[in-house]
């Protein structure tokens, strides 16, 4: 993991020099990432590090070798540009080999274990313009898919694949990283995704329940390793995806618009009032910015209202024989329920009994 973290730092500073000799746009996300990246060597829960260890003093580069093997084979069907020293899996002496390719968009597969699920389609239209109007600025990751030559895997970038086709382009441009694992194409896409403008609390939920059903992970604590994100905050997550599918439909209109503090409280009040109520309130929240104390602060007039309801005081008559025994209750409540239990074991006595009460209260039949 440490050793990923180096070389994906590497990748990282080799991208953005690579993009600002093609474009005159700060890569503000890259170089977020990098920065979180070498500060947390160690993981994103590892403390960060105080300084860099010092670097040793910039030579003249290195003519970048020839693509060979596996990377060659996987970027037959795309237009490559090799930028030196970076791969995967590089020792971290930095000796291997990063491309920016130009790939088929029908080659392009979405990452199957991609942190993100919901896509505004107001934003594909709003970047499918620029990329009419400007091209596409920011090349995307990507990784070979195991067993299918010429075809990838998206890491990131699944933003710009959309608002390139709906803006009719055939191809985009990738930087390629070689021998990323499965819990890597989570890794690489939350991070980058929430160094740039952070998960949707759902889209954290969906595909957190994916890496637990799918075994890639055991248990939940893993996914606070893997992510930084607190064990608490994690178990919350999980627990939006048992609200009902008509509320989770109500979230997905703006999955931004409902955070992890609200989305639990609905959860909570799902369980005070049930399914419509909760669909009516997340659908308050996306159309009126209900904030996260505005949503707590209805789930508590909802459980105060329970909790508060009077308690019904009730009243209980003994009935006994002539000799003092015990025969049964006659029990009353305030909101006018009446309760008689009483055991008569001679019959003609018990049948009289039953004659007057049905008399009393016009019962018919037998």
């Amino acid at each position: 993991m440490a050793t990923k973290a180096k070389n994906l730092k590497a990748g990282m500073l080799a991208g953005m020099v690579a993009e600002k000799s093609r474009a005159t746009e700060p890569l503000d996300r890259f170089a977020r990432a990098e920065q979180v990246i070498v500060e947390r060597p160690g993981g994103l829960l590892a403390p960060p590090v105080a300084a860099l260890a010092p670097q040793a003093p910039a030579s003249a580069p290195a003519q970048p070798p020839a693509a060979t093997g596996a990377d060659s084979r996987a970027g037959a069907a795309s237009t490559s540009v090799v930028t030196a020293g970076f791969s995967a899996e590089s020792p971290a002496s930095g000796t291997g080999t990063r491309r920016l390719e130009r790939i088929p968009l029908a080659c392009l597969l979405d990452n199957p274990l991609n942190a993100r699920r919901i896509y505004d389609p107001e934003v594909v239209q709003d970047r499918a313009a620029s990329i009419a109007t400007h091209g596409q600025k920011t090349p995307g990751l990507a990784t070979p898919v195991p067993g299918r030559a010429g075809y990838y895997y998206l890491i990131d970038g699944h933003y710009r694949k959309r608002a390139l086709l709906a803006a009719n382009k055939t191809e985009m441009e990738c930087f390629v990283e070689i021998d990323v694992g499965d819990l890597d194409l989570y890794r690489l896409s939350f991070l980058l995704n929430e160094q740039r403008s952070g998960q949707s609390a759902l889209d954290n939920a969906i595909a957190w329940r994916q890496l637990i059903d799918e075994n890639k992970i055991s248990k939940e604590e893993e996914i606070s390793e893997l992510t930084g994100i607190s064990a608490g905050t994690v178990s919350k997550t999980l627990a939006l995806l048992r609200l009902p599918d008509s509320v989770l439909d109500v979230m997905k209109e703006k999955p931004a618009a409902i955070g992890i503090a609200a989305g639990y409280e609905l959860t909570l009040y799902f369980k005070l009032k049930g399914e419509e109520p909760t669909r009516e309130l997340a659908q308050r929240i996306v159309n009126d910015g209900l904030s996260s104390r505005e949503v707590e602060a209805i789930r508590r007039q909802a459980q105060e209202g329970r909790t508060r309801k009077v308690k019904e005081i009730s009243r209980q008559y003994k009935i006994r024989s002539e000799q003092g025994e015990v025969l049964g209750t006659i029990k009353e409540w305030d909101s006018g329920r009446v309760v008689l239990d009483i055991h008569v074991a001679e019959r003609g006595a018990r049948t009289e009994l039953v004659s007057a009460l049905k008399a009393r209260f016009a019962v018919d039949g037998s």
